[in-house]
């Protein structure tokens, strides 16, 4: 299952052509650890690490601005 979960992961993350991968990565299998092991506050963490990895999938990289084109 391990092969086929980071396979599915390698696909989504180059498919999302993400600025920072590595780190949408970490914060996906941090996320994914946090809802299995039981904590004190229940759900608020899982709440943040859910939004942080929302927010670090909407960094795109930039791509180059065309070049205007003289008159």
């Amino acid at each position: 299952m391990g092969l086929f979960s980071t396979s599915v992961l390698a696909r989504l993350v180059s498919r999302l052509n993400l600025r920072y991968p590595t780190l949408f990565r970490l914060l996906v299998i941090v996320t994914a650890l946090d809802y299995v092991i039981p904590d004190a506050l229940p759900f608020l963490d899982e709440v943040g690490l859910t939004l942080a990895t929302l927010l670090v999938s909407q960094l795109k990289t930039r791509r180059a601005s065309p070049t205007p084109s003289a008159p």
